[in-house]
């Protein structure tokens, strides 16, 4: 990619995020039902017109831009050998590292929610498009037959790394690379609950 690609790119998310974060700072002081596009707007210093650029209306900025597993990511998992699991988390852990993250940004949205539960279903939303991107890695290397544990997979999965990145969010001293050792601490303890016939293993 082009240099001034790359800085072009950048510019767009860091308006993005200052987007959204003018929209959750927003919704916190006056609630969300009450707040506009108008207000979001100036609330981020840009114009109406630069909002719609980025976001088609409110719930849209609130969420704020939820980034794709970059295609070379999903090109390297599909050609990778190792065990369908390490290789699962090595594909989460690399689309990480492309900075979509920002620790701020998460600390709003979870006091967020803690004030207004009603809010959960459009953050939900945005956390299903991760679960459809894993059910097609999954799916890649297993087939089509696996879809029904991909999806299953793909749920626990992305549910586990959404408290991994809350639990980030709070921490100043963990960094980013931990967010999916967590992730797969927190799988793996479902995992053990599974096989123990639901009763948590003994230490």
């Amino acid at each position: 990619m082009p240099a001034s690609s790359t800085l072009r790119d950048r510019r767009r998310l860091q308006t993005g995020r200052e987007i959204q974060s003018a929209t959750l700072r927003l919704a916190l002081r006056e609630g969300f039902e009450a707040i506009t596009t108008e207000m979001i707007a100036a609330e981020a210093g840009v114009s109406l017109r630069t909002f719609f650029n980025y976001y088609a209306n409110k719930e849209a900025a609130l969420v704020g831009r939820r980034p794709e597993i970059d295609p070379g990511i999903i090109g390297w998992f599909e050609i990778a050998s190792g065990p369908l699991m390490d290789d699962l988390f090595e594909a989460l852990s690399r689309h990480l590292d492309d900075g979509h993250l920002n620790r701020e940004t998460i600390r709003l949205i979870s006091t967020l929610l803690e004030r207004s539960p009603e809010l959960v279903p459009i953050f939900h939303a945005s956390l299903q498009k991760l679960a459809c991107q894993i059910v097609s890695l999954v799916t890649s290397r297993l087939g089509e037959t696996a879809r029904p544990e991909a999806e299953l997979l793909a749920e626990l999965l992305s549910h586990a790394l959404g408290h991994a990145i809350r639990s980030w969010s709070q921490s100043d001293d963990m960094s980013e690379s931990e967010i999916t050792r967590l992730a797969r601490q927190h799988v793996e303890k479902v995992g053990a609950l599974i096989g123990y016939g639901g009763e948590a293993p003994s230490r």
